[in-house]
């Protein structure tokens, strides 16, 4: 550690209120003019099980975990047993000795033993509020200002009342005073807060939830399922102030049907579920596909198949969401891969279904959606809400059909009580009023219009992002979560090697960017990195731009890519 940069990780058993605490940590450095990325790990059980949230702080910008940690917090005795070897010789291990008896078996590092139990115990204070001591403990050992973890202790607090706010700030001051009776030295000089803007720290969840209200979202349905449950949290907790109306249903079927049928009466309407969640949403995603109803759906993925480990991190869905339910129809597929683009391409995405009349599916993962971020304020002039071919009263034709099949497969709609805009709404195929036909002309015509939103999709979009050197012999591929770590390993071959690489991230996955992807990749050594076993984008990328990634490097045991870790993989293939 220096003193512009910190890996702090806290460990306990669920119940130990792990998350809150690596939340509150989080925003106190935040506060304090750092950049951080908090990363938190739980098992997939019901209850109990070891749960840890590794922060990484840092003066500049970084997006993506690394080990080792410079500080482990040890709540019981299995974080000692388990993430002791993740502390990098000269660190420290901040444990309660008397607590647990387990002896820490490293002679490379430093112990600070704080009487955490003891110290709450006789504030008269919850047992539980030993994780906020740890807290204030883990300030004072590294040098910073407990004002700041105070402030971010209200925040996340503060609608719980001022009696629990006062409880967590006394117990932070009992942990943060006895070190500095017993360790009056920091931890290797300190690390002292920087002047620099103000910025939020949230999940990508957080952020599809912010550009979602937004848009203008007006309904969702969300059967709770990791990693989108907080999706469902974050929307009840604001959901009066900006009129939405959540429903938790009996399962995910019934929820994406409801979301259709709120669609169809005019409301801005999305779902939000994982992996398996979505595999029973499939004859929905169909039924939205034939009746053209605007809907967005988000597949918050984690390692299948089946249950797969449900607390974990993956990007298997990427085939599946392309080429769910059957017959032909055309969706889009969205992949962001920051809190950023979490906002603004769930923005874009209720534009899109409005504009083209048909599902966009927006994909994450646990990472990014669980994980923490430093991120800017989000510069929203210029956001507006454009509700497509939407009729309204008196501009309805005589003659209106509602599939008329369109140059662009986009044809105009009304909502229920729209004067003369009444139409049939049929699952089976259909001619362009609505009703049933068998018709084989008729049949093709409607699946053509249908299809046609692919290229009408296209001319609205380019699909990438470009980083980095547009020069470079070598050229880094990948999408979704795994950007971040992407980045910072660039960083380190810049700081460290002098290698300036390429970046090419693709954003959408339908409609395939083919064009542009092949431009930037052909005649250049590609290095693919996914979260998967299949490489599932190099597979669409020789599909779509007949260019074969020259290596891939992959990772698929449920966890992220550290950044320090894929900074090593890509320089054995350099």
């Amino acid at each position: 550690m220096n003193n512009s940069r910190l890996n702090w990780k806290i460990g306990g058993e669920a119940g130990y209120g792990i998350l809150t605490v690596g939340e509150i940590f989080s925003k106190a450095f935040v506060k304090g003019g750092y950049h951080v990325v908090a990363h938190p790990e739980y098992p997939s059980l019901i209850r109990g099980g070891h749960n840890t949230f590794q922060l990484r702080i840092d003066a500049q910008r970084v997006r993506a975990p690394i080990l080792p940690v410079d500080v482990l917090v040890a709540l019981n005795a299995e974080t000692i047993v388990m993430d002791l070897n993740d502390v990098v010789p000269g660190g420290v291990l901040l444990y309660d000795a008397k607590s647990f008896n387990v002896a820490p078996q490293r002679g490379d590092i430093a112990l600070c033993d704080v009487p955490l139990t003891k110290l709450v115990t006789d504030l008269h204070l919850p047992k539980v509020a030993a994780n906020v001591a740890a807290m204030g403990a883990s300030v004072a050992l590294i040098g910073y200002e407990l004002r700041l973890l105070n402030a971010a202790i209200q925040d996340v607090f503060g609608d719980k009342g001022e009696k629990i706010v006062e409880q967590n700030v006394i117990a932070a001051k009992a942990g943060h005073d006895y070190v500095t009776r017993s360790y009056p030295e920091p931890y290797k000089g300190g690390l002292r807060p920087l002047k620099g803007p103000n910025r939020m720290t949230l999940t990508g969840n957080d952020a599809i939830c912010m550009g979602a209200f937004k848009a203008g979202m007006k309904f969702i349905a969300i059967y709770p399922m990791t990693p989108t449950h907080n999706v469902m949290t974050y929307i009840a907790a604001h959901a009066r102030e900006y009129g939405v109306a959540m429903v938790q249903p009996e399962d995910e079927i019934a929820g994406i049907n409801m979301a259709i049928g709120a669609s169809f009466a005019g409301a801005r309407s999305m779902v939000a579920t994982s992996g398996g969640g979505f595999s029973l949403m499939v004859e929905g995603l169909g039924l939205a596909g034939a009746t053209e109803n605007p809907l967005v759906v988000v597949d918050g993925q984690r390692p299948g198949p089946s249950t797969g480990l449900a607390t974990r991190t993956a990007q298997g869905d990427l085939r599946f969401c392309l080429h769910a339910s059957q017959g032909d129809f055309f969706r889009v597929v969205i992949a962001p891969g920051d809190p950023k683009e979490c906002f603004f391409e769930t923005f874009r995405a209720f534009n899109l279904a409005d504009a083209l009349q048909t599902p966009v599916l927006i994909l994450t993962d646990k990472h990014l959606g669980t994980s923490f971020f430093t991120s800017e304020p989000f510069e929203t002039d210029g956001l507006n809400v454009d509700r497509g071919l939407l009729l309204t009263e008196g501009a309805v034709p005589a003659d209106y059909s509602r599939y008329e099949a369109t140059s662009s497969g986009v044809s105009a709609r009304t909502v229920p009580g729209v004067e003369g805009g009444m139409f049939n709404s049929n699952s089976d195929e259909h001619d362009e009023r609505g009703y049933f036909s068998e018709d084989a002309p008729v049949v093709a015509k409607l699946v053509d219009k249908r299809c046609r939103k692919f290229f009408t999709a296209a001319t609205l979009l380019d699909g990438i992002k470009y980083h980095g050197n547009d020069s470079s012999g070598t050229v880094l591929v990948g999408w979704g979560s795994t950007k971040g770590a992407i980045l910072d390993a660039m960083d380190y071959l810049r700081a460290n090697d002098d290698v300036e690489l390429g970046f090419l991230q693709v954003l959408f996955m339908s409609p395939f960017p083919s064009q542009l992807v092949k431009e930037h990749l052909e005649g250049r050594q590609v290095i693919l990195i996914e979260n998967n076993r299949g490489a599932q984008l190099g597979s669409l990328i020789k599909e779509h731009a007949q260019i074969r990634p020259d290596h891939t490097i992959l990772r698929y045991d449920g966890r992220a890519f550290n950044a320090d870790e894929l900074y090593q993989k890509i320089k054995e293939v350099l």
